[in-house]
């Protein structure tokens, strides 16, 4: 009982890893899909909770009945055999341009340290190499260790701020639109990292126990550090000029706080880089018969010359392009488990 139920928390972790990307952990994502909304924004966050919990236990159910290896094994079982070759193209172009945009990161973190821009990318890859040569077991072990050391100081952060500005600030820049659609834009925005991770763990999950545990261990960790975030970002004044709006929790007096967010942020980038190169090798292996560690190897060299393209370019060009892509996916997805036939 015990080891099924740390086998769904480590399951739980991994979801989060996943999807605590460094867009979320600076809290841009948060302000831009829900804070901006006011205080609906609490609503919306409660909506796209719901979608993340089902979509997982959804994906994980499907790859734990099938015993799927990769995220086209997934995409059959929703699509068919022939909408389901277009998806897989598409979704490889997905994961390899987000690998790249956060390799990019990793380097742009670096120059904001005053360090070089390949020392960055080179660090966040040889990190990602050694996970991934131990397999599916290297990338959970990973998240069940970083995602609780960042989960504690997010909310360690959170707490400290609404303890000194208790009173909400506004107005907010879309408190007269509404939230719902704003928050299935930021789950579909998020499923095709979900569904490239949680499709290789069929083989490693015993019961449907494990699933559900797993399933609601995430949206717990998931709703309290977005919740935090969240309530924390409402409370601070013309959070919409700051970039990473993170920095404005904390005072700027504290040096030793302000890099531990800053190896929060970089931490976010490389678990980001990490499912996505994890998803990729495992859908190159249903092809090539390869070690894990020789295929992450062989991609992360063709990787990295496409970073000097520039962080900032890449997120502009690339992130809207896959929009209607991954809100297609979602709404497959929740409504797979109610289709007769199935």
């Amino acid at each position: 009982m015990q080891k099924k139920m740390w086998n769904g928390l480590k399951i739980g972790l991994t979801i989060m890893g996943t999807t605590i990307g460094a867009g979320f952990a600076s809290g841009r994502e948060i302000w831009e899909f829900f804070t901006s909304y006011g205080r609906q924004s609490i609503f919306g966050l409660l909506i796209a909770l719901t979608l993340f919990s089902l979509s997982s236990i959804f994906i994980l159910w499907m790859s734990w009945r099938h015993q799927t290896e990769n995220y086209y094994d997934i995409l059959v079982l929703l699509l068919g055999n022939t909408l389901s070759r277009l998806f897989d193209t598409l979704i490889f172009l997905y994961l390899v341009s987000g690998s790249i945009i956060m390799l990019a990161g990793s380097g742009a973190t670096f120059v904001q340290w005053n360090l070089p821009f390949i020392l960055g990318v080179g660090i966040v890859s040889i990190a990602i190499w050694l996970v991934l040569i131990k397999g599916v077991r290297g990338l959970i072990n990973l998240n069940s260790i970083l995602m609780p050391i960042k989960t504690v100081i997010i909310l360690a952060i959170g707490l400290l701020y609404i303890s000194r500005n208790p009173s909400l600030s506004g107005p907010f820049t879309r408190h007269y639109l509404e939230v719902w659609p704003s928050a299935i834009t930021y789950v579909a925005f998020n499923m095709i990292s979900l569904l490239g991770v949680l499709s290789t763990m069929g083989k490693r999950i015993e019961t449907k126990g494990e699933i559900i545990f797993g399933g609601i261990t995430s949206i717990i960790g998931l709703g309290l550090v977005a919740m935090m975030i969240n309530l924390s970002l409402l409370r601070v004044p013309h959070v919409e000029q700051y970039d990473i709006p993170l920095f404005a929790l904390i005072p700027t007096n504290q040096t030793v706080l302000l890099l531990i967010v800053s190896m929060i942020l970089w931490l976010a980038i490389y678990t980001t880089a990490l499912s996505n190169i994890h998803a990729l090798v495992y859908r190159i292996q249903n092809k090539i018969n390869l070690s894990t560690g020789k295929i992450s190897f062989g991609l992360i060299l063709f990787i990295i010359p496409f970073t000097f393209i520039g962080f900032a370019n890449l997120v502009k060009v690339l992130y809207p392009l896959y929009g209607v892509l991954n809100l297609y996916v979602l709404s497959i997805l929740i409504l797979y488990p109610f289709q007769k036939t199935r």
